[in-house]
């Protein structure tokens, strides 16, 4: 798999390629927020395995958060330009039950990003991290199954 990524401008596209190396076809630009690049899957929904493996073909990998001011950029910008829907992220506990880290970095979610009860591994089958929103603001995280189909959020690294 390989992606060739070009210099990040206002102007620029990138394609993805798949793993036989044949085009996905041209993908719009990383948008920047803050200080931090970012991909908004605003059509297609994917599990959260196939949408990890995206971000990576991209270069990238799921959105995770490490400061509140992250948190509360991304957030202003979805509701501002109107983009209000679940995302996945980066945060899982899928090697350690119970234990919600982002990956692949491994970092603990440290902020208290969670919904009220969140997380909860309801019916013991929730184990990947969605942005959840609720009347036109984003409300946190919660755990979620992982084959369930969300949009998603990939991060360039920096």
């Amino acid at each position: 798999m390989a992606s060739t990524v070009q210099t990040i401008d206002n102007n620029t596209d990138f394609t993805v390629y798949s793993a036989t190396k044949a085009a996905l076809g041209p993908r719009p630009l990383f948008t920047q927020i803050g200080n931090k690049f970012y991909f908004i899957e605003t059509e297609v929904k994917k599990n959260w395995h196939d949408a990890y493996s995206t971000c990576r073909q991209m270069g990238a990998h799921l959105i995770s958060f490490n400061t509140a001011d992250e948190w509360v950029e991304v957030s202003n910008y979805l509701v501002k330009n109107n983009i209000i829907m679940y995302y996945w992220t980066s945060g899982s506990d899928l090697a350690i039950q119970g234990n919600h880290v982002w990956f692949p970095s491994t970092d603990p979610i440290a902020l208290d990003l969670w919904r009220p009860g969140e997380p909860n591994n309801y019916k013991g089958i929730e184990h990947c991290d969605v942005m959840t929103f609720k009347a036109s603001s984003f409300t946190g995280l919660n755990d979620g199954q992982c084959d369930i189909l969300f949009r998603y959020i990939c991060q360039l690294s920096n």
